[in-house]
């Protein structure tokens, strides 16, 4: 509570400018938060929805391949029960004769060539009977008698004649031999689809034959490796922008046929998705997984019944958006940036008529009524500035008329003064007023007092036109003492005057008009930080001398209109003119001036006062 009251304490003391522009500001960094957090959301969401899109087709899409590879498959496993070449090549072999088998091992391997020998990614196909496996057994071999006994029999009898695919199996458990589950084999796990074929045959005459019934019927093994089946999603996987994807194919029991986490191939656990992708058959789901937020795109498989699944973190699907928020960050502090300009520029807008009417008023406490601010605009802050102009002109007229009125009172007694007074009576009584100053241990106003006398005495007792410039500054000094102060911290004066000019001849008090412009107009607005060079030096016959301020400068019109007595100033006009009686025409003044920026006034004049004809013939 005590930092707020302090933070409310501070916003009510602070300038209307600060709080205008603090409130701007506020205002539009809210609005651009508001809708860069909008923007952000409605990004992110379509984005994600764009990305559900896009891996949802390439599943669909990887799906309707592979369903096209294992229907053409199915297709040719359909031709095979009606081949009548290997119906007589089934029937006619002997069990009992090595020679007769080995006969038709080499014609079953090229009817099964005939058929499936085009299909480079079917790793194995041969067709088992009881006391045979005919077909190219060089990649594979499987004993007749462990596959009879095995689980891929049963599921193809279950078939009765249809092609059933069995997922991922290891090759060693599967078929019964324990003793080769040690050993390395070209591919750990396989993908198969049997078939138990219904052998028949057509003869010349159009009879029909199936096989005895004494025989068992033979069965179709297709073998394909785990990449056969994966190799459109591990293509997909090597090419995709998503640093962390994951696919896999799962069994309808949610067994892993092929996958690329290896975590999800250990798990015995189905996903918690399947059974929502079951009831959808494709599309994508968004679900956390392991404590991450992750995106699910899934495909059932038409052949197989199948799910086909990618998997990626939200995170990644969103990747592209540290793009967008660099952008939008930049465009944040761009926007920023051109508020605080418009708030700044709408704040001195609004501020600008107050301040001037500050500004009136501080040159009204010291006393110019003389004041007039521009009127513009119909608004209020223009309504308020003609009221202040017109209770300013009534203020004027008022204190015309009471000064005009006091003065007539007053005019009768100031002569009869006037008379009475005279400059050794002044001196005199200053005196005593410095004294009566020090018994009652005033200083600085004693200080003042004689300072006073001083320059009293002494523009009192010399009558020249001229005297040396030594003298002239040291009663420039006192007069700047005086007004220090008077107006306390409010300028500091520097002088740099070569030393060889102090005995020279100059005008009497040429240069306090001009310290005197700087301290009453010149500093006008100001409270401190004045600051007045004077400098002085030599360049040949000329003599120079510069009175420099850094106070609110004076328009050029304004000069034209001092130099030329079109305003009421006498020092200028004064001093310009004695110094071309005293050196000639070709010397003065010269104003150099920008509003705002200050004033630098040079003075030019001779080495010599009374020189002057001599001057301009040379």
């Amino acid at each position: 509570m005590r930092i707020l009251r302090k933070m409310a304490g501070m916003a009510a003391n602070a300038k209307f400018r600060i709080k205008l522009l603090v409130s701007y500001f506020l205002l539009v960094s809210f609005i651009i938060l508001a809708l860069g957090f909008a923007y952000y959301q409605i990004s992110a969401r379509n984005m994600l929805a764009n990305v559900k899109e896009s891996l949802g087709n390439v599943v669909i899409n990887n799906n309707q391949l592979l369903d096209e590879k294992l229907q053409y498959i199915r297709d040719k496993s359909e031709m095979l029960p009606i081949d009548n070449e290997l119906y007589q090549v089934i029937t006619e072999a002997d069990e009992a004769d090595n020679e007769s088998l080995l006969k038709a091992d080499r014609r079953i391997t090229q009817i099964l060539f005939k058929y499936f020998g085009g299909d480079t990614d079917i790793y194995a196909s041969f067709i088992l009977t009881p006391p045979y496996n005919f077909g190219n057994t060089a990649r594979m071999f499987v004993m007749p008698e462990a596959f009879f006994a095995s689980a891929l029999y049963r599921k193809a009898v279950a078939g009765k004649g249809d092609l059933v695919w069995v997922p991922t199996y290891r090759f060693a458990e599967t078929l019964g031999e324990k003793e080769m589950s040690g050993l390395d084999f070209e591919f750990s796990k396989l993908v198969s689809a049997v078939k138990q074929l219904n052998l028949t045959f057509i003869d010349e005459k159009g009879i029909f034959h199936a096989l005895p019934q004494t025989m068992q019927k033979p069965v179709l093994m297709i073998n394909l490796t785990p990449d056969y089946v994966g190799k459109l999603f591990a293509d997909y996987a090597r090419q995709s922008e998503f640093r962390h994807l994951s696919y896999g194919i799962l069994d309808e029991g949610g067994a892993v046929i092929i996958g690329s986490d290896p975590g999800r191939e250990a798990s015995e656990e189905p996903p918690s998705w399947l059974g929502e992708a079951k009831a959808m058959k494709y599309g994508s789901i968004q679900r956390t997984i392991d404590g991450a937020k992750m995106v699910v795109s899934f495909s059932r498989m038409e052949s197989t019944g199948w799910i086909s699944y990618i998997k990626i973190p939200v995170k990644d699907a969103l990747q592209d958006l540290n793009a967008l928020r660099r952008y939008s960050t930049f465009f944040f502090i761009l926007m920023l940036v051109v508020s605080i300009l418009l708030a700044y520029g709408m704040s001195v807008f609004i501020t600008k008529p107050i301040s001037r009417m500050k500004k009136a008023m501080k040159l009204m406490e010291r006393g110019n009524f003389h004041i007039h601010i521009s009127e513009q605009g119909r608004d209020e802050f223009g309504h308020l500035i003609r009221t202040f102009n017109h209770m300013n002109d009534r203020i004027q007229t008022l204190i015309e008329e009471n000064y005009a009125s006091r003065l007539r009172e007053k005019d009768a007694e100031l002569m009869a003064l006037n008379l009475q007074l005279n400059p050794h009576f002044l001196y005199n009584t200053l005196t005593t007023l410095y004294w009566i100053a020090i018994e009652n241990n005033q200083k600085e106003m004693s200080l003042i007092i004689h300072h006073l006398a001083d320059m009293l005495q002494t523009s009192t007792r010399n009558k020249k036109e001229t005297w040396p410039l030594r003298t002239d500054l040291d009663w420039l000094n006192k007069y700047i003492y005086i007004m220090s102060s008077r107006f306390e911290e409010l300028f500091r004066v520097e002088m740099d005057v070569e030393e060889g000019l102090m005995d020279r001849e100059v005008p009497k008090l040429f240069l306090q008009p001009f310290v005197e412009n700087a301290i009453i107009h010149g500093f006008a607005e100001k409270e401190q930080g004045g600051i007045i060079e004077i400098k002085g030096w030599s360049e040949g016959e000329m003599v120079f001398f510069t009175v420099a301020d850094n106070g609110r400068g004076i328009e050029k019109e304004q000069i034209d209109q001092l130099r030329s007595g079109k305003i009421g100033s006498t020092g200028m006009p004064n001093v310009e003119k004695r110094i071309k009686l005293l050196y000639g025409s070709q010397y003065g003044l010269a104003v150099h001036s920008n509003e705002g920026s200050g004033t630098t006034l040079v003075i030019r004049m001779g080495r010599f006062p009374g020189k002057q004809d001599k001057t301009e013939v040379q």
